[in-house]
């Protein structure tokens, strides 16, 4: 072998890929492995994922969901509730009494837990006992496994299908260095598994509109799992219910029968097990998001003027009718909820709501679970941007463009936007000739429908992961002014960020293009470094303000807190 093979066989694109997820491997690795709040006791980051870790606790040392005491476990000079959070809700427990639960919804955390258990068993400790060592196997099983099998994946996609090495080697560091998937893997989070089972979607998605096109039947267990990575998507992501939507449909055009029963079937598990967890652990089918109001009416004070508050006499008097054991020793409070009192009896454990209704004040069951006493989400305690945006359309702007934009801190999405007008208008040979492995055998459907081959082309995928995403923008732009709060302390608009996937494989006919134009290039290289910067700046802790987010606090301090 020559010097030239012997360059060519070390050099080429696939093993510079292997070599760059290596590398991005232990780095990754080593991030975790050396994370640390700055207390220096634990390696949990942020009240966000300190909820999840809580209830990793609570599941896996008493079999229970109540947090109660973990959140008031202290530091080691007995002074600081270092696991605590403000990310829970309180409400009624089997008991009857209030209890503190993190406002995570329980099914993913059911799953760090089934990962938790095993580590605490093998190792001969608990969670709160060892939280350093179990804690980052925890973030390696869950977090790192799933994120590398996805740059594997990735590359090999990448390999078999895009023709041209140099854009294969940007669309992979976009990826392993580019991205704020990445940045995330040293914290537990939704926003990874969801971009990870939307991946899973999109590929096996690919290869049934693929073999429908080719007159091929798909396996039913390419449909099961389908369906139930679409059900985990939702499961993480909300939002993420309208490309299960699209997805369905278009699965329905390839195969009716194997999407109603395998897609559907898959599907229809998740919402079970979803729903099913969510009332062993709340008592309620509705997740703890969905509990920010007023509870179920139990009776009215027809004869009490609203402009006057009733008593707790008048109170308890109908409230007993109710079967509600309220006693004189009960308090009338200022609620959350604006125009709504709450009643209060600590020795009965009975909490119900007031309001103004059709001309007379009401009594309801208590379902605002995110007040309570010290309460964050209280409005006079919520700070910087967590007191949301009142105008909508800065918002949309800043989330957008801004300073927690999704095209100002990666603007490597630009190109998703250049290549989703290419793949829609070009579909199938978007990327020019595609590296076919079908069989000689397996010809096109050449009878099939115009229409029916256009839902089963890349031109309506595409196109359904540029609706779901205008969608999801739409969706967060129109919420309440409560919710229009970037996502909270964080480096990114992280309600997003389970689109990266699809954003990625959008943007490919557009980088292609790019890198074949001198110019172009160079703006690309640029974008791409802009990007890298982004989402490498917060790697100590994901759950910091971006980068021009923290500029404009320093330049104007009075204005951005």
């Amino acid at each position: 072998m020559n010097f030239t093979s012997h360059s060519e066989f070390f050099f080429s694109s696939r093993r510079i890929g292997w070599f760059i997820i290596g590398l991005a491997t232990v780095i990754q690795l080593a991030r975790i492995v050396g994370i640390t709040a700055a207390h220096g006791e634990l390696p949990f980051l942020s009240a966000n994922d300190r909820s999840r870790w809580c209830a990793i606790a609570a599941l896996t040392q008493d079999g229970r969901w109540e947090i109660d005491k973990y959140i008031n476990l202290l530091d080691s000079k007995g002074k600081s509730k270092i696991w605590n959070t403000i990310d829970l809700v309180k409400h009624a427990g089997p008991d009857g009494v209030e209890h503190s639960y993190s406002s995570k919804p329980p099914l993913l955390t059911l799953l760090y837990a089934a990962i938790c258990k095993p580590i605490t068993m093998i190792v001969g400790k608990s969670l709160t006992d060892e939280p350093f060592l179990i804690g980052r196997l925890v973030m390696i099983f869950a977090n790192l496994v799933p994120l590398v099998l996805w740059w594997v994946w990735w590359h090999h996609w990448l390999e078999r299908h895009v023709q041209d090495a140099t854009t294969r080697w940007y669309l992979l560091n976009i990826s392993v260095w580019g991205t704020f998937l990445t940045t995330f893997v040293a914290t537990l989070n939704n926003h990874l598994h969801g971009a990870m089972f939307f991946c899973i979607t999109l590929a096996l998605g690919w290869q049934v509109w693929k073999d429908a096109r080719y007159g091929l039947v798909t396996s039913w267990g390419v449909w099961l799992s389908l369906g139930v990575s679409a059900a985990m998507a939702v499961a993480c992501e909300l939002p993420a219910l309208a490309w299960a939507v699209a997805l369905g449909a278009l699965l329905f055009v390839a195969d009716p029968k194997r999407m109603l029963l395998g897609f559907g079937g898959g599907s229809a598990m998740i919402a079970v097990a979803f729903l099913g967890t969510n009332y062993w652990a709340h008592g309620d089918w509705r997740p703890p998001y969905a509990h920010r109001g007023l509870g179920g009416e139990i009776g009215k004070l027809a004869e009490q003027p609203l402009e006057t508050p009733p008593t707790v006499d008048q109170i308890k008097a109908t409230l007993d009718a109710a079967k509600y054991p309220l006693t004189s020793a009960a308090e009338i409070l200022p609620a959350r909820l604006e125009g709504v009192l709450q009643v209060i009896d600590a020795s009965t454990h009975v909490r119900v709501a007031l309001a103004k209704s059709s001309g007379v004040w009401t009594i309801h069951a208590w379902d605002d679970w995110y007040d309570y006493p010290k309460s964050y989400w209280l409005p006079e305690n919520k700070k910087g941007v967590d007191r949301g945006e009142p105008d909508r359309w800065k918002y949309l702007l800043h989330f957008t463009v801004g300073h927690h934009g999704i095209f100002s801190l990666t603007p490597v999405w630009i190109w998703a936007i250049v290549g989703a007008g290419v793949w829609i208008a070009r579909g199938n040979r978007a990327l020019g000739e595609l590296a076919d492995t079908m069989t000689a055998a397996s010809s096109p459907v050449t009878s099939m429908p115009a229409w029916r081959r256009w839902l089963l082309s890349d031109s309506a995928l595409a196109a359904a992961i540029v609706s779901v995403s205008i969608a999801c923008m739409i969706f967060y732009a129109s919420r309440d002014v409560v919710d229009r709060n970037y996502a909270g302390v964080c480096s990114g608009f992280r309600w997003l960020f389970w689109l990266v996937p699809g954003w990625l494989w959008l943007s490919i006919p557009a980088v292609q293009w790019s890198v074949r134009v001198r110019g172009l290039h160079a703006v690309l290289l640029f974008a791409i470094a802009v990007s890298v910067l982004s989402a490498t700046i917060p790697w100590s802790n994901p759950w910091t303000h971006p980068w021009p987010y923290r500029l404009l606090m320093w330049w104007s301090p009075q204005d951005y807190q």
